[in-house]
């Protein structure tokens, strides 16, 4: 079955998109994205994904071609043309500089996609039972925007899979920022602390602080990795991944490998406010 997409101003089948060789996105790693998902159908927390993509754009001198608006209207299109919406989806946003003729000036026009996608849920033993994640010194350019630049976590996935982790926390002269794609806390007994500075500011991850304000103390400051052994619960956050408990970090095992009971009340918490939220009136 063709999905489609929409590309600069047109809805067309996924097939039917071509990206010229000479884009900067390519050539020079020149592109910006975002990513959102639907529950029950229905995009959660678009607006405040359109305003960080809009951020993001501009914070690398290029502009959105159109609209928030529009942009809202053409992802309800494109939810239209789904022919199964049984399933929840992933919507792509991705802004690329464009085609330049000299391979490094930004061209008037750059690049604009619309894709939705398939949901690739993670194993619920993830949740059930937690997972790994290994450290790795190592500080984003740009953190505060997501650019399509990956390319350290690529490198550093065969030595996650080496030691049976699921994600690398980044660290500089162990100041801890982030994991590869996902924001981290983590419990020091009632006290939520997550990093305050060099991350991106994920959507779910001030939604999380929204929702534990209400049960707990919550502290956005440094971490540090000495302070990793006091933790007794650890969690990352993601549009994907949600709340998803950590359970050893390196060689130092969280609460015995065990899901703590605070990370169980916010799973839920989070999974009940997303599922209300997109419920149609």
């Amino acid at each position: 079955m063709n999905h489609y997409c929409y590309f600069n101003g047109q809805i067309l089948p996924e097939d039917d998109i071509r990206f010229q060789i000479n884009d900067l996105g390519i050539l020079r790693g020149y592109s910006v994205f975002d990513y959102l998902r639907t529950y029950n159908f229905i995009p959660f927390l678009l607006q405040d994904y359109l305003v960080r993509f809009e951020n993001s754009v501009k914070s690398i001198d290029l502009s959105l071609p159109i609209s928030k608006e529009e942009i809202t209207e053409k992802i309800e299109e494109l939810l239209f043309w789904r022919a199964d919406k049984t399933q929840d989806v992933g919507i792509r946003l991705l802004m690329t500089g464009g085609y330049s003729e000299n391979g490094y000036n930004a061209p008037e026009h750059p690049n604009f996609l619309i894709r939705i996608e398939d949901l690739k849920p993670k194993p619920r033993s993830d949740y059930e039972q937690g997972v790994k994640v290994i450290t790795h010194q190592y500080q984003r350019e740009l953190p505060e925007i997501k650019t399509t630049n990956y390319s350290r976590a690529l490198i550093i996935h065969k030595a996650m899979q080496v030691q049976k982790a699921v994600d690398a926390l980044y660290h500089l002269d162990g100041n801890i920022s982030e994991c590869t794609r996902n924001n981290f806390f983590l419990f020091k007994g009632n006290t939520l602390v997550t990093p305050k500075n060099n991350i991106l500011r994920g959507i779910t991850r001030r939604t999380v602080l929204d929702l534990a304000a209400s049960k707990f103390q919550v502290e956005e400051r440094d971490i540090y990795l000495e302070e990793l052994k006091e933790a007794t619960e650890a969690f990352k956050t993601g549009t994907n991944t949600r709340v998803l408990p950590v359970i050893q970090i390196d060689e130092l095992k969280i609460n015995k490998k065990q899901v703590g009971p605070n990370t169980k009340t916010l799973i839920q918490m989070f999974a009940d406010f997303a599922h209300e939220s997109t419920l149609m009136d």
